[in-house]
């Protein structure tokens, strides 16, 4: 017989309501708690503390991915992509890929700047349009804390020894048909994420982005990719997991940070260039 107590209670003595908890668990799998022989599901105190910890996690600033995967240290939780993390942080929009070129850029190019030991981290979809960007990965990676890069990179191999370390993503991976970079340093943060939205053949490549220089936004779209890369069997360096997984929010980007990475966009775009 399983015992405990129902979702209703569990918010109760939480201090939500069971729809903050239904959300929850449909968008992540948390709680969990145990199927009874009715098909009810039952939770017990180690669930209810467990929502305490995420509660105040969210109430120090965390993003809700973050909080709950920082409690549940990935047991449970499903695979997510970066774009989604992204997207509970920041508004999206639709973009064509010469102005996500321009916004990736400007945030490599702004970490480089800073000459801080940044964790750096990139999603290519396939192979070839990492090659194209290797030249610019090869000098973010030599100053980084830990940079990683993740595609389907055609060959089944994992190099996990160089910098940025490269890893496969599996077939039935999300991030197959995802577009992320991610810069987290002491005092500067930013994402670029985006999938690909269907077009019919022929047509120009459409994407759904979001770009910020939101900590709370890098930091859920770097927990999505540290965990993939723990998925295929790669190592995250305990300096980059701190950074990534740390659940107090960090500061946040300045005003002057976030103004000259949007200005480097422009000058890219600039036609006049």
């Amino acid at each position: 017989m399983v015992e405990g107590f129902s979702i209703g209670v569990l918010a109760e003595r939480a201090g939500v309501t069971p729809g903050v908890l239904r959300t929850w668990e449909n968008r992540f799998g948390f709680p969990s708690g145990t199927r009874s022989a009715s098909g009810h599901r039952r939770f017990t105190d180690a669930d209810l503390e467990m929502v305490r910890q995420v509660l105040a996690a969210r109430a120090a600033g965390a993003p809700l991915q973050l909080a709950i995967d920082a409690v549940v240290r990935g047991g449970g939780a499903p695979r997510r992509s970066v774009y989604a993390a992204a997207a509970q942080e920041a508004r999206p929009l639709r973009l064509g890929r010469r102005s996500l070129v321009a916004a990736s850029h400007a945030v490599e190019d702004e970490c480089l700047a800073r000459g801080e030991r940044a964790v750096v981290l990139g999603a290519f979809q396939v192979g070839h349009r990492y090659a194209a960007s290797e030249h610019r990965w090869a000098e973010l990676g030599r100053t980084a804390a830990w940079a990683a890069v993740l595609a389907d990179f055609g060959d089944g191999e994992r190099e996990a020894g160089g910098s940025p370390a490269r890893y496969q993503l599996p077939a039935d991976s999300p991030l197959r048909r995802e577009w992320a970079v991610v810069c987290l340093g002491e005092s500067y943060a930013a994402v670029v994420a985006a999938w690909e939205v269907p077009v019919v053949p022929g047509a120009a490549p459409s994407y759904e982005a979001v770009i910020s220089t939101h900590r709370g936004a890098a930091k859920a779209a770097a927990g999505v990719l540290v965990s993939a890369v723990r998925s295929v069997g790669g190592t995250v360096p305990d300096e980059a997991a701190r950074v990534v997984e740390d659940p107090a929010p960090g500061p946040a980007t300045s005003a002057a940070d976030a103004d000259r990475t949007w200005l480097r966009v422009l000058a890219e775009l600039d036609p006049l260039r």
